[in-house]
């Protein structure tokens, strides 16, 4: 069998009991939190252009609050919505929640059938391929550093697989969704200059381009079986460098989850800046140090990260979201990081605080995480955490994912409904007909 293949037997197989408790759990922490992302994205620009331009109307809801739409345009939105305000889950394929969430709610919308637990196992599998794709193409730095987009490239596998389990497809349909998908896997990390939102676009892309695989399948197209094959023109000859692994992409399958990698965001910015934000707090909350007393501050980080998270002065506010420096500045003002204080990016107060911000690179260790050093009167402080609030070792607890949920969502659909989305939410694997909580179709 080729590696598509052995893929797609696992996808086309797979069944909720099959899957570990503690990940059953994780799978629907992960579907609250995208949904709540999407949620709170909806007014944003990103959002507002897609609608304009994905305008077929259907029988797909949006999670946005505009009209229903034709299955692929509803999803395409619902995924722009979810990374808009980077506040979605990371450390997948990259941003998996954004790309497989829709593929499954608009599915499941789509399509009468489908239990709950079918959509959280068509969830967990979409999570599983695109982050398995992602460690074969050698990594979420080498693949990046590359210029791919990972969310991109590799989220398009997440969302055919997610399709797949979601359309019932057999494994001879499921391995042609994956083949088919691979010619729709792309995206460069070019927005880094200057924040345009082909970043936010990028989950869009790939949700669509992923459910339309798995439907040409369905329909009986055939695709290139020997796509992770070292063949001309296959994956790892076009998207691959010396530190591919292919073997990642079935090694362990069924017994090692890498979906228990994937991270929920307490910040609503890069994943890579959120361990200098935590050692950041960690030196003002021991009480030593105040916002008043810090003279300027050093960032240190790799030439990797360099153009990732320490771009020139943002221009926009995706591109703020993108900037350790902007993080930072807003965190000594007294900030959250939360979506709306980002809006605050180029006001006089955060333009001091980066007038006063150094940025060096050190490529001793280049997976090294970012380095922070407070400069005072009374000397120099400095901090690196090794690993960021929400990742695996330092995951959220589901109180915790709720109440950011309700953090993100409240102001947008009222208590009442954001209550009834959680109680679908956790209640799904029981549920054999699950209905959405209706919401209002007008904007707040």
């Amino acid at each position: 069998m080729t590696a598509v293949e052995i893929l797609a037997d696992w996808c086309a197989g797979l069944a909720w009991e099959d899957i570990p408790g503690t990940l059953q759990a994780k799978a629907q922490d992960h579907l609250l939190d995208t949904l709540g992302a999407a949620i709170a994205g909806r007014n944003s620009e990103p959002v507002r252009i897609a609608e304009q331009v994905f305008a077929t109307l259907g029988q797909v809801r949006l999670l946005t609050a505009g009209m229903p739409r034709e299955l692929r345009d509803a999803a395409r939105i619902n995924a722009i919505s979810a990374h808009a305000l980077e506040i979605d889950d990371t450390e997948g394929c990259d941003h998996s929640g954004a790309v497989v969430v829709p593929v499954v709610m608009a599915l499941q919308d789509a399509q009468t059938g489908v239990g709950g637990s079918r959509m959280l196992t068509a969830l967990v599998a979409g999570y599983e391929v695109g982050r398995r794709v992602q460690l074969s193409l050698g990594g979420y730095n080498a693949h990046n550093d590359s210029g791919w987009h990972s969310t991109a490239t590799c989220g398009v596998f997440a969302a055919a697989a997610a399709a797949a389990v979601m359309l019932g497809l057999d494994a001879g349909q499921a391995a042609s969704a994956l083949a088919i998908a691979a010619s729709s896997s792309a995206g460069g990390w070019a927005f880094a200059r200057d924040g345009a939102i082909t970043k936010q676009l990028h989950p869009g892309n790939a949700a669509a381009n992923g459910i339309d695989a798995a439907r040409l399948a369905a329909a009986g197209a055939s695709g290139p079986l020997n796509i992770f094959e070292p063949v001309w023109g296959g994956l790892f000859q076009t998207h691959g460098n010396a530190t591919a692994s292919p073997g990642e992409l079935t090694r362990g399958l069924g017994t090692t989850w890498h979906f228990s990698h994937s991270a929920i965001k307490p910040y609503a910015s890069c994943r890579s800046t959120h361990s200098a934000i935590d050692a950041v707090l960690e030196l003002l909350e021991d009480g030593c140090l105040r916002p008043d007393d810090i003279t300027g501050l050093e960032v240190e980080v790799t030439s990797f990260l360099l153009p990732m998270i320490c771009p020139d002065r943002p221009a926009t506010v995706s591109a703020a979201r993108m900037s350790l420096p902007v993080c930072l500045a807003l965190l000594l003002q007294g900030r959250a990081l939360t979506p709306a204080d980002f809006d605050l990016f180029a006001t006089p107060a955060t333009t001091a605080w980066l007038q006063r911000t150094t940025v060096v690179v050190n490529d001793d260790d280049p997976a090294a995480e970012p380095l922070v050093r407070l400069r005072t009167t009374a000397g120099t402080f400095s901090n690196r955490h090794t690993t960021a609030r929400g990742s695996a070792p330092l995951a959220l607890s589901t109180a915790e994912v709720e109440a950011k949920f309700d953090e993100l969502v409240r102001e947008h659909v009222g208590i009442a409904t954001a209550e009834a989305i959680k109680r679908f939410v956790r209640e799904l694997p029981a549920t054999p007909s699950p209905h959405f909580p209706e919401m209002a179709t007008d904007r707040t």
